[in-house]
């Protein structure tokens, strides 16, 4: 395969990272460089200071320009807040054969037909005028009456039917982020977002956890992003705009700290669970603007952080309860972002939803040079974006073994011919 650079750039509320990579062959990628800095001017996936964000977004692209030694190009983005729309629609399409009342040969030409098909009669319903389309996932086809067909492709019929999951984003938060990659510099194709969601099931889901079913969760600093995936595809994404900042600002108020310390604090000695905290334990709180700093109970602070996190994972399961029963989800729940690696959050988080939870860091098989340091739950995002550019750039798989097209010519009477001419 012909080598080409990926450049995966992910936006969060509380940091931008950006990986530069070489496709190598074989779906394995080569990490040329890695860039990070701190986020500014933009919140739960909405971007508020335009001019703020596409400096950070500068900054952490320059990083990893100057580690891989060569132009960051191929940009892929993600983008995720609860502008995003989804909705369900079928598409419909007759398949050609060469011979009256004989079903035609389907080929993977009808298959991305009948998805867009769906995809364009979830486009023109009122109220969507004002969004793109990021993705039309199929969850199942339909051949003439043979219902939940996974693959249609070299199959056989007279009509297909595809039922697509469609994913759209609200124009005018797709044209701001688009726009602060440009005024940091740096061009990105329409195409090249990507659902956040669906980056980071790339990363960290395996084979077994989509066809069992699993409930993946990005807790990041602006979104908790919910996945709920079965029987090998996405059924369901969720956004609540509550994550890890909120903790911070939370923290912020009650200690009466700055948030630079509030967020130091959280890192530092954050746990989700107050009683499992040394209640007479002590630390040092750096007072606002000169104020004298002073000293507070780990108890107090685990506190905050647990009411607030309780809070959140409320929201989560409200919101998700109606979508998946336990029995559909036999992996649990996959929990990763950078606020997944609070203590005991996985704990809470099993009592909330009272299903077993594994904490995921992104799986790097897949990837050569520098990694150490990817190996982190804040990293799934960004690597997620980096598969999904690796296999949109993959080309299709040749097809096997097809039986022929069935001609007017009795094949009985080509043998006879063939015997003839043989004689």
């Amino acid at each position: 395969m012909k080598q080409s650079i990926i450049t995966a750039l992910d936006i969060g509320s509380s940091n931008v990272r950006c990986i530069i990579a070489k496709e190598i062959g074989e779906g394995r990628l080569e990490i040329l460089g890695i860039g990070e800095s701190p986020s500014e001017g933009i919140e739960c996936g909405i971007v508020k200071d335009i001019q703020a964000l596409s400096g950070c977004v500068a900054k952490a692209i320059s990083t990893a320009e100057n580690d891989a030694k060569i132009a960051a190009t191929n940009i892929y983005c993600n983008i995720t807040g609860d502008h995003i729309r989804t909705q369900i629609g079928d598409g419909r399409i007759s398949i050609p054969s060469e011979i009256p009342n004989e079903p035609g040969e389907i080929t993977q030409e009808h298959t991305e037909q009948v998805i867009n098909d769906a995809k364009n009669s979830v486009k023109i319903q009122k109220g969507l005028e004002r969004c793109r389309i990021l993705h039309g996932i199929p969850h199942h086809f339909i051949i003439d009456n043979q219902d939940d067909i996974h693959n249609p492709v070299n199959m056989n019929g007279f009509h297909l039917i595809a039922r697509v999951y469609t994913i759209l984003a609200e124009l005018t938060p797709l044209r701001n982020l688009n726009k602060c990659i440009q005024l940091a510099g740096y061009d990105i194709d329409p195409e090249n977002f990507v659902l956040n969601h669906i980056a980071v099931a790339e990363s960290i889901l395996s084979e077994d956890e989509r066809r069992l079913g699993a409930l993946v969760l990005d807790i990041g600093g602006g979104t908790c992003d919910l996945s709920i995936f079965n029987r090998g595809t996405l059924e369901k994404i969720l956004v609540i705009p509550m994550a890890g900042k909120n903790i911070t600002e939370d923290l912020a108020i009650g200690l009466k700290t700055t948030l630079g310390n509030a967020e130091y604090i959280k890192i530092e000695y954050g746990n989700a669970l107050a009683n499992s905290v040394d209640q007479t334990e002590e630390i040092d709180v750096e007072g606002i603007s000169g104020r004298a700093s002073s000293r507070k109970t780990r108890y107090l602070v685990s506190n905050v952080i647990q009411h607030r996190v309780e809070e959140m994972l409320s929201l989560c399961y409200t919101k998700a309860k109606d979508y998946y029963t336990p029995e559909l989800v036999t992996s649990g729940i996959i929990l990763c972002g950078g606020t997944a690696k609070m203590k005991n959050l996985d704990i809470v988080l099993s009592e909330s939803f009272n299903l077993n939870v594994k904490t995921a860091t992104p799986d790097l098989s897949r990837l050569n040079g520098m990694i150490s340091r990817l190996e982190d739950p804040a990293f799934a995002t960004v690597i997620g974006i980096l598969y999904y550019a690796s296999g949109k750039n993959t080309e299709p798989v040749t097809k096997g073994f097809a039986l022929p097209n069935i001609k007017s010519t009795k094949i009985v009477d080509k043998i006879k011919k063939i015997l003839r001419d043989f004689t």
